[in-house]
């Protein structure tokens, strides 16, 4: 009986073996499902229901026999499944008598869906039971081939979907570019050529300098989308020390800070404090952070503390008296960078990429950014390493 469609692949096997089941066995209703990810649902690949096949359908299989046929080596009802199973009100509504299910695996043995077979009356010989048990086998290869097949639809829709918002944000920055650098080379030449003289000298040059600020901005946006395309595996696991990196980042703060006259307080705790994981991310994530603290402070300072949690967790953090943000504000900062035409969109309304990027620099190595914030009182932001991240003193890491 298979015979006939022993020569199809694909979705024409899965069509016509529902077909045949129906049509030929006496089912009533056939169907090829695929299990979701959470192994709750199971959704049809093809069906075939009263003569017809159908469109997609899914439903969840907790009290089905369809919870029976992928934990079982089959399912088989010969009459009253209803009975079996009050709670599935599909078998009530259909009338459904009798039930035959066979589970599909995958290489690794985990079952993956089932082919299905359902009848208003009830099972009088073993036929379709044989039919579905011959065809177990070969629907279980080509519902593997349709997995693999979406995975690589779905891998490859989502790196053309990258690349096309990548170019597009290329292509909107650098005509952003244009306007800060015409005004720059435009007051730059006044200067130059002497066009200009005595006050208005110092105007263009403060007209250059903001001009360059808006480029910084750009050029750190730029830099920051490069975290979008950092594979989990990049980052680092090594020992390394917050209270040392803290003086690091209290340096390189020094100069943006002084050109605000603002004062960096430096970190009072002065014995080590080690944890596992990417010194080079931190460090990013941690100067992110102290720019975001000068950048929205005027008057008063930035802070930078290391202390270590009673729950063991070592934290390094950056504190701020500036401006502050609302909730509202702080939910739309705080939003993952998940591509670069939500990256721009951030860009455009002025929110920044620090945040989201130090979120990702932090999540690759298992540990956490939280962000606390008081318009007028400023924010405060902390880089969290869970305790099985931190190292005692006395612990050996390899």
């Amino acid at each position: 009986m298979l015979d006939k469609i022993a020569s199809l692949v694909g979705k024409a096997y899965f069509n016509a073996l529902t077909k045949l089941l129906c049509e030929d066995m006496g089912a009533d209703i056939a169907y090829v499902g695929l299990l979701s990810d959470d192994r709750e649902e199971m959704k049809t690949i093809s069906l075939y229901w009263d003569g017809a096949h159908m469109d997609f359908q899914s439903w969840p299989i907790n009290d089905t026999p369809c919870l029976e046929t992928v934990n079982k080596d089959f399912c088989l009802h010969e009459a009253t499944v209803q009975t079996r199973y009050p709670k599935d009100s599909f078998l009530k509504k259909e009338q459904i008598e009798a039930y035959v299910g066979f589970p599909l695996f995958d290489d690794q043995g985990t079952a993956i869906g089932a082919v299905v077979a359902e009848s208003r009356m009830k099972l009088e010989d073993s036929q379709l039971f044989d039919c579905l048990r011959a065809a177990q086998c070969r629907t279980q290869v080509e519902l593997q081939h349709h997995k693999a097949l979406d995975t690589m639809r779905e891998t490859l829709s989502q790196s053309l979907l990258l690349n096309y918002s990548k170019s597009m944000f290329m292509a909107n920055i650098t005509h952003e570019l244009r306007t800060p650098l015409s005004a720059i080379i435009g007051y730059a030449s006044l200067i130059r050529d002497r066009q200009i003289e005595g006050p208005q000298v110092q105007e263009y040059a403060a007209e250059i300098c903001a001009s360059g600020e808006g480029l910084l901005t750009l050029i750190s946006d730029i830099m920051s989308l490069a975290m979008l395309e950092i594979s989990d595996e990049t980052a680092k696991s090594e020992k390394f020390d917050l209270t040392d990196l803290a003086r690091t980042g209290n340096r390189m703060i020094q100069h943006q800070a002084a050109q605000k006259h603002l004062k960096i307080l430096a970190a009072t705790r002065t014995e080590p404090l080690y944890v596992k994981g990417d010194a080079g991310h931190t460090k990013k994530a941690l100067m992110n952070m102290l720019t975001n603290a000068v950048k929205y402070t005027s008057i008063g300072h930035v802070a930078i503390e290391v202390t270590k949690r009673e729950d063991g967790s070592a934290v390094l953090s950056v504190i701020d008296t500036g401006i502050g943000m609302t909730d509202d504000i702080l939910t739309k900062a705080c939003e993952p960078l998940t591509n670069f035409k939500n990256a721009y969109d951030m860009h455009q309304e002025g929110s920044g990429l620090g945040i989201p990027t130090t979120m990702v620099l932090m999540d690759r190595q298992k540990a956490r950014l939280e962000v606390e914030s008081e318009v007028g009182k400023g924010t405060k932001a902390h880089l969290v390493f869970p305790p099985d991240l931190v190292i005692d003193d006395d612990d050996g890491f390899i």
